[in-house]
This record gives structure tokens, sequence and C-alpha cells, in this order.
């Protein structure tokens, strides 16, 4: 009878499982960081993904997302399990409850170097107001897409749209925060080629917080795709600017690097990161 039970509950077990797709995704990097008020140190990560996906009767897609981080800079390290998020979509579009971003922050640049330099944070100081969103909603249609996101313990929410239409891309973004703050972002972008631009502005109500920035990337032999980068805010006393590339080196791993000024500082990265 104890036999008949266990294989009974492996049964059941294994037939829950069965009901859905499970997959791990991940990425790692290894390299160097400098910056000319500190000192030149390893650094690492390891970021693990885990997401569920499937399907109900009535055709509901859901899908589970969690992950494990680590981040090691020298001897120093910290290791973080994120929340995750639980999804429902349909005709509806896409809700997710948990850890998810703000709207407000779906407008941006792409950084530069292996691990990140910052200059990009230069010119999204102002893109967004308040703090974490736990609940998103996702729609899109045609060349349109919406996303709205708030917090359910309070009143801050934000709002996003991006259009677009062949090489052109445009977007604008407005948060909010229940104590009267507020933050308008918006981008435009486009490529020819190989070469790609984008611009971005943003105006928020707190004082010195409106940014400006550009990006600009082209392939080069032997560099892989080269990457300027250039920002500035009512903060900070000068401009930031940085240049970098990224490699592929293939098998999932990729050199990247970058160089640049933050306010003054100069800072730097250079190494390798891998995406399985």
């Amino acid at each position: 009878m104890k036999k008949i039970l266990l294989a009974t509950t492996a049964l059941v077990a294994t037939t829950g499982f069965a009901a859905a797709e499970m997959t791990w995704s991940g990425s790692a990097n290894l390299g160097v960081r400098y910056s000319d008020d500190g000192t030149t140190r390893a650094h690492n990560e390891i970021d693990l993904g885990m997401a569920a996906t499937g399907e109900t009767d009535g055709g509901i897609g859901w899908k589970v997302e969690m992950g494990l981080d680590t981040d090691q800079t020298d001897s120093t390290g910290t290791a973080t399990g994120d929340t995750g998020s639980v999804a429902l979509s349909g005709d509806f579009g896409t809700i997710r409850v948990g850890a998810v971003s703000s709207a407000g922050t779906s407008i941006g640049l792409a950084d530069i170097g292996f691990d990140g330099i910052g200059i990009d944070d230069v010119a999204e100081l102002g893109r967004n107001a308040g703090g974490g969103h736990d609940v998103q909603w996702n729609y899109a249609m045609d060349d349109i897409a919406l996303m709205v996101s708030f917090d359910t313990s309070d009143d801050d929410m934000a709002v996003s749209a991006k259009w677009s239409s062949g090489s052109l891309a445009i977007g604008i973004s407005q948060a909010a925060v229940s104590g009267g703050a507020s933050a308008t972002a918006a981008s435009i972008g486009t490529s020819v080629g190989g070469f790609a631009v984008s611009m971005m502005a943003s105006n928020s109500s707190t004082a010195g917080s409106d940014s400006v920035g550009m990006s600009a990337s082209m392939p080069i032999d032997g560099l892989g795709t080269v990457t300027f980068v250039t920002g500035s805010n009512d903060t900070d006393a000068k401009s930031a600017w940085g240049v970098g590339f990224s490699k592929s080196l293939g098998g999932g791993a990729t050199l990247a690097g970058g160089y640049g000024s933050d306010n003054g500082n100069d800072v730097a990265d250079l190494g390798i990161g891998f995406s399985f």
C-alpha cells in the first residue's frame, strides 16, 4: 500500500510538471573596472533566471519568473534572490504582478562597457518619479506599445507609449508620485545601414533633475559595434561622455569595454560577458 501511494504521488507530481514548460537562462561576466577616484578592481557577476509558462483551457497564458544574482567587486560581494513576478496574457495584453519596472524607466539609453560605466544614468536622471512598482500592464497593437505600472501601496503610477515605423522609433513616458512629484521623458531614434542614433530628454518637477542625452553606434571592423554616449543634467557640474565597443567572440561570449568621463571623473571597464 505504501509503494502504491508513493507511485501515485510521483505520477501526480510528474503530471503537474508536464503541464508547464520550465526554462533556465542566465548571464555572467568577469573583468576589471576603473575609476580615478578609486582603484582598478576585479569584478564579476552571475545572474540566473527561471521561468515557467503554460496556458489554461480558455487560452489564457501564464508565466512565472524569478532570479538569483551575485555581484562581486574585489573581495566584497553580495548575493540576492529577486521576488519574481507572475503574469497573465491574452487579448487584453499582459498583466504582471511582483517585481516589475516602472513605465517611467522604459525611456532611456544603452550603457557602454562589459558591466556598464554609468554614462546613461546621467542622461536618465529625471526620467522617473517614485520608487518600485508592483503591477504592470503591457499592450501592443500594430506599431504601438503601451505600458502602465503602479504601486498598490500608494498612488504612485507611470505610463509610457512607444511608436515605431521602419527604422524610426519614438517614445514618451509620464510618472507621478502621490506626494506630487512628476517626471516626463521622451526619446527618438533611427538607423541607416549599420549606423544608429538615439536621443532622449526628461523634465522632472524635482529640482536639479532635468536631463538630456544621446547615443550613436556603428560597426567597425575588428571592434564589433562601437558606441558613443553623452549626457548631462542639472545636478552635475560637468557633462558626461563615453565611448565603448562590443564584439562577439562566439559561443555566447562577448568582449566589451568602455572609457569615459562622469562629471569630471574618469571611468572605464573591460571584460567578457557570457549568456546561456
